[in-house]
């Protein structure tokens, strides 16, 4: 989503479209599996797919964008884990 920041004629080429569709068949199919994993539950499927954006964020923006990793940056991720945690632990 962000890499017309690093090439802004990028998405001009058909690749972005491509991974648009693999992208959205793969989220479905997770939605599917993890709504089953969950026992039906959509609210934890739904945080689960929050904290994986916010970890995949903390570890790729430093790395494509240089932004720095911050005390803030590892307390939204510890925040993050213990929604997840609660998400898998509560019965």
């Amino acid at each position: 989503m962000y890499w017309q920041f690093k090439d802004s004629k990028w998405i001009k080429s058909p690749i972005p479209y491509l991974l648009a569709v693999a992208c959205a068949w793969i989220w479905i199919k997770a939605s599917e599996y993890g709504v089953q994993g969950f026992n039906g539950s959509m609210w934890s499927n739904r945080f689960l797919f929050f904290v994986t954006g916010v970890m995949a964020g903390a570890i790729l923006y430093p790395i494509h964008y240089g932004q720095p990793f911050t005390l803030k940056v590892f307390v939204q991720l510890l925040l993050a884990i213990s929604i997840i945690l609660v998400s898998i632990l509560w019965k």
